[in-house]
Order: C-alpha cells, then structure tokens, then sequence
C-alpha cells in the first residue's frame, strides 16, 4: 500500500501539514508537491492504495490552479484523507469542495481536517503555526485514519458530512485586492520569478507583478534574498490592522471522519 501525498504548498506551512499526517499514517509514501511541479498529465491511483489530499485555502477555497489539477487525478474507490490548511480566518467551502472533486475523481474520502497555519498575506495573523498543538492534533487525525483504514469494507460507513454551502463556486474567487511587487532594494536575481507558479513576474522588471495573473501565494517574498518583495500598497496596511483584530482568536483544528454503518 503507498500513500500518494499530494500538496500544493508556496510557503512551506502546506507541506509541514502534509508531512506531519503522512508520517504517522505509516505506509510507503511517495510525494507531489504541486507548487514545484504541477499535475499536467493522468495520475491514476490504485484501490489498493491511499491519496493524502492537502490543500491551502484562499478565500475559501482551495487555489483555482490545484482545483484543475485535481481533475488529472483518477481514482478507483480509492481512499482519501482531505486536509485543508487556513490562515486562521475560516475554512468555509474548501473541505467540501475537495470531497466533491475526489468523490467526482474516483475517490472515496474517509476523513477530513482543517488545520491552521501562518496566513499567507498577513503573516503576523496565526504567526509560528502550525505549533506543537496543532501537530499533536495532526497526530491524532493520522492515527484515526489509519484505524479506519483497517476496515475491510470502507464502502459499507456512512459517508462524510461535511460543512459547507452547497451550490458554491470555487472558480469566483478572485483574490485580494492587492499584490506583492518589489522595491528598490531589488538586486535582479530572478528568483523570485524562478519560484513563481503563475508567471506573474516580470522578466524585464523583477520588481513588476501581473496582478491578473498572481494569486497572491507569497512564495516570492519568501524567497526574496534582501527582502525586496513584498506588500507595499496602502490598501494593504489599511486592510492588515482590520484582519489581524477580527482574526485575532486562536481557532483550533476540526477534524471528520466516516462513522462504521450500524
């Protein structure tokens, strides 16, 4: 049996979540990271085998971008665990988008979870998650599955119930309102538009962001050397103080599961 770990992860908070509930799941895992190399081509997975599905949320969703990847995937009643990651705002429809696009995929999703990382647009909200708490909970959630995956006839559970709104639109999200872009202290190296998933860096100008095209994942100001890219709009600082009051609780994990039918 091998748990095919799939992610998507610009800032790396994605893939610790991934990483931590793989682990303890404890079977033969085989990686994708689809922030460093996207799914272009049919990725069929086995009956016999496990899909670990993580994915960040933005705005509610999960990126528009993975939401089509996802359609590469093709399972065969395989099982699935779905793990959304927030930044500590709300996770809103994305648990039950990815169910959705599984289950429509071929895959039979078992549990569910919604962690909490580091926001991608304003760092200072859920800074330093996910912590040792949020780790334990991942723990848990892994050995929950790994319980569940020990029955011999997932097909016979209830089927997840998931929140959310039914009807929703993953694809009208159109993201913030403002986008990163570099200052003077740009020094050219181009790595921020190296990492860039979109293309939405200018090769002409590294400070230049196509803000048609960047969905605002952050992953150019972490790999900017002198700290040259980042959010440097007045929206941006009007907006930040607001965000950080009303995301100020510290939210904790939540976490789904099938129930054995009766």
């Amino acid at each position: 049996m091998i748990l095919h770990n799939i992610y998507f992860s610009a800032k790396g908070t994605t893939e610790i979540c991934a990483g931590c509930i793989g682990q303890e799941l404890n079977l033969q895992m085989k990686p994708y990271n689809w922030f460093e190399k996207p799914c272009n081509e049919l990725l069929e997975i086995s009956c016999e085998d496990v899909l670990l599905f993580s994915m960040p949320v933005y705005g509610g969703f999960i990126p528009q971008l993975c939401a089509k990847m996802a359609k590469n995937l093709k399972g065969n009643n395989t099982p699935a665990v779905i793990a959304a990651v927030y930044g500590n705002r709300h996770y809103d429809d994305a648990l039950l988008q990815m169910k959705d696009i599984l289950t429509e995929q071929g895959f039979y999703v078992i549990a569910a979870g919604a962690f909490i990382a580091e926001h991608s647009v304003f760092p200072s909200v859920a800074s330093g998650r996910p912590d040792d708490k949020d780790k334990a909970a991942m723990k848990a959630f892994a050995a929950k599955c790994c319980q569940l995956l020990s029955i011999r006839n997932l097909k016979n559970c209830k089927e997840i119930s998931l929140p959310g709104t039914q009807g929703y639109d993953g694809f009208s999200y159109e993201g913030v309102p403002f986008k990163p872009d570099g200052d003077d202290k740009c020094v050219a190296c181009g790595e921020c538009k190296r990492i860039c998933p979109q293309n939405a860096i200018s090769e002409g100008d590294f400070r230049k962001t196509d803000n048609d095209k960047c969905i605002a994942c952050g992953a150019c100001i972490k790999v900017c050397p002198v700290g040259a890219r980042n959010y440097h709009s007045e929206v941006y600082e009007q907006v930040r103080g607001d965000f950080e009051k009303m995301c100020a609780e510290y939210r904790e994990p939540e976490m789904f599961y099938v129930e054995e039918a009766e």
